[in-house]
C-alpha cells in the first residue's frame, strides 16, 4: 500500500511540475508560485504581475492610441533599444521556465521522465525565444529600413524648405490646418535603364494628396502627365528659367509636365537650376505642380512603378472592382498585341504583377481612365493596408519598400506622418479631382491654368468661396499651343463622364462596381 502510494505521489508532483512550467511559458514566472521556497514565490509573484502590467498596459494603449503607439515604436531610441532589450526579455524568460521545472519537479525521476522533462523545457524555450528573437529581428530592420528611406533633416539641401510638423506637440499639425503631398510614379522598367541611368526618370503618375490634417478628409489631384507649358509661380527659379511656361525645342512631347523631373535632374539640360539640392527634380516638379494647382506643395512621395508590385505582393494583394477587360502591355503604335488580359469582375483580388497593369494598363484606354484606376489603386492600399499585414509580412514590405521609395520627408517628421496616416485611414473620405477634357478647364492642347487653379481650390474647400482665379498666379499668360503642337489623340477614352459630373468625385464611387 506505501509502496504503491509513492509512485502516485510522484506522479501528481510530476503533473503539477508540468502544469508550473507551462504556466512560466505563459506568463514569464507565474509558475515559480507554487515553488518549495518562499523567495521563489517572490520572484515568481514580481515577473508576473509586472509582465501582466507591460503586456496589459500596451493592450490598453493599442486599444484606446494605436497612433500613439506606433509613433512611439518607430522613434529611434526605441528601436535602438528595442533589440538587445527583446534579446535580454528571451534569456529571462528561458531561465524562469528552466528554474520552474527543476525546482518543481520531484526528486528521484527515473531516467525516461527526466528526459521527457528536458524535452518539455526545450520547446517551451523555443517557443517564447523564436518569437522575442523574430521581434528584436523586425526592429532591427525597421531600424535599418527608416534610416535608408528617410533622409535625417540635415541631410536635405533645398531652395526651399518650411517646417511643417511640429515633431515633439502633443497635436504635431496643429498649427498646420492642410498639408499639400505629391504623389509621383516613376517610370523605371527595364526598357528605359539606361536612359534613366544617365538622364533620370519621368513621373508619368503626378498627383497631389491634399489632407484636411483635423479630419484626414483627401482630395487627390490628378494631373495628366501630358500636360503640356506647364506654368511656375512668380519668382521661382523655374518661372526665371521658362517664363512662358515648360517649352522649349525639339519634340514638343519631350516638354510636357512629366518631363519636368528628368530635364532639371543630374545629367538634365536644366540641371545647373537646383545644382547642389538634394532632389532637384523634385524641387522643379513641386514648383510646375504649385503653378498648375496654385497649392503650396510640402513633400514629395515617388514610388517606382514597377516596383510597386513587389509591395503590393508584400501585403498579401488588394482587392478592387475591375469594370472591364484590362489588356496587359501591348502598344499600339509599334503593332504589339497585349500579353494577356485581367479580366473583369467585382472584388477582383490582384497580386502585385496585376495591380501594377491595373494601374498603368493604357492599350485601349485614355490616360485620363488610367488616372481613375491609379485612384482606386491608392485608395484600396489606405484601406487595405493593417497592422495585422505590417506584422505578418513585415519583412517582405521593408525590403520592397527600400527598393521603391523615394522621399524628402524625413526621419524626425515620420511620427506626426504616422499620426496623419491614422486619421486618413480612420474613416475620412477620399476624392479625386480629375483633369479631364472640358472639365475643369483643363484641355490637353488649351489648358486654362487660372480655371483649373479655381477648381482646385472649390474642391479641397468646398464649402468656402473660391479665391480668385488669379491666385498664385504663373509668372506669365501661357498662350494656348498651336494645333500643330497639340499632343497626340489618345485613345479612345472610357471614363465615365456621368458618374465623374463636374471632374470631382468620391473615390468610393469612382471604384465602386458598375455592373
Amino acid at each position: 500500500m506505501i509502496d504503491g502510494a509513492a509512485p502516485r505521489g510522484e506522479e501528481r508532483r510530476l503533473r503539477t511540475s508540468v502544469l508550473l512550467t507551462l504556466a512560466s511559458a505563459l506568463i514569464p514566472g507565474s509558475g515559480l508560485l507554487g515553488a518549495p521556497r518562499r523567495g521563489l514565490r517572490v520572484l515568481g509573484a514580481v515577473t508576473a504581475v509586472s509582465s501582466l502590467a507591460v503586456a496589459g498596459g500596451l493592450t490598453w494603449w493599442a486599444l484606446t492610441d494605436l497612433s500613439k503607439l506606433t509613433q512611439t515604436a518607430q522613434r529611434q531610441s526605441t528601436l535602438t533599444l528595442a533589440t538587445p532589450v527583446l534579446g535580454a526579455l528571451a534569456i529571462v524568460w528561458v531561465a524562469l521556465i528552466v528554474l520552474t521545472q527543476t525546482t518543481t519537479r520531484p526528486n528521484g525521476l527515473s531516467a525516461g521522465r527526466r528526459a521527457l522533462s528536458a524535452a518539455l523545457v526545450t520547446v517551451l524555450a523555443f517557443g517564447v525565444a523564436a518569437p522575442t528573437a523574430v521581434a528584436a529581428r523586425y526592429s532591427r530592420d525597421a531600424h535599418q529600413l527608416l534610416d535608408t528611406v528617410l533622409p535625417q533633416a540635415s541631410a536635405i539641401k533645398a531652395s526651399s524648405r518650411q517646417t511643417i510638423a511640429h515633431t515633439k506637440a502633443p497635436d504635431p499639425w496643429a498649427d498646420t490646418p492642410r498639408v499639400n503631398i505629391l504623389l509621383l510614379g516613376a517610370d523605371g522598367n527595364a526598357a528605359r535603364k539606361d536612359r534613366i541611368e544617365e538622364f533620370g526618370v519621368r513621373t508619368d503618375t503626378i498627383m497631389v494628396a491634399s489632407i484636411d490634417t483635423r479630419t484626414g478628409g483627401t482630395t487627390l489631384i490628378q494631373i495628366p502627365r501630358n500636360l503640356p507649358r506647364t506654368p511656375f509661380p512668380d519668382g521661382s527659379v523655374m518661372a526665371e528659367a521658362f517664363p512662358r511656361g515648360f517649352r522649349g525645342e525639339g519634340d514638343s512631347g519631350n516638354w510636357y509636365v512629366n518631363g519636368i523631373w528628368e530635364k532639371t535632374s543630374a545629367g538634365g539640360d536644366y540641371a545647373h537650376l537646383f545644382e547642389g539640392s538634394t532632389f532637384p527634380g523634385a524641387e522643379a516638379l513641386k514648383q510646375g505642380v504649385e503653378g498648375i494647382t496654385g497649392l503650396e506643395i510640402d513633400r514629395f512621395v515617388m514610388l517606382n512603378i514597377d516596383g510597386l508590385s513587389g509591395l503590393i505582393d508584400a501585403m498579401g494583394g488588394v482587392t478592387v472592382n475591375v469594370n472591364r477587360d484590362l489588356p496587359i502591355g501591348g502598344n499600339h503604335n509599334r503593332g504589339i498585341r497585349p500579353s494577356g488580359y485581367i479580366e473583369r469582375g467585382q472584388d477582383r483580388h490582384l497580386g502585385g504583377y496585376e495591380a501594377m497593369w491595373f494601374a498603368r494598363s493604357r492599350y485601349d484606354s485614355s490616360d485620363y481612365d488610367r488616372m481613375a484606376r491609379q485612384s482606386c489603386l491608392v485608395d484600396a492600399i489606405i484601406q487595405q493596408a493593417n497592422p495585422q499585414t505590417l506584422v505578418t509580412s513585415f519583412e517582405a514590405i521593408a525590403a520592397a519598400s527600400a527598393e521603391i521609395l523615394t522621399t524628402d520627408i524625413t526621419r524626425d517628421e515620420f511620427g506626426a506622418f504616422i499620426d496623419l496616416a491614422f486619421r486618413v485611414q480612420d474613416g475620412a473620405s477620399v476624392s479625386r479631382l480629375a483633369f479631364v477634357p472640358g472639365k475643369n478647364g483643363y484641355s490637353s492642347s488649351r489648358p486654362d491654368f487660372e480655371a483649373m487653379r479655381a477648381a482646385v481650390a472649390t474642391a479641397i474647400e468646398p464649402q468656402e468661396a473660391s479665391p480668385s482665379p488669379s491666385t498664385n498666379p504663373p509668372t506669365s499668360q501661357v498662350s494656348p499651343l498651336p494645333a500643330s503642337e497639340s499632343p497626340s489623340a489618345a485613345p479612345t477614352e472610357t471614363y465615365d463622364e456621368e458618374r465623374l459630373r463636374d471632374g470631382t468625385q468620391n473615390v468610393a464611387d469612382a471604384c465602386a462596381w458598375q455592373g
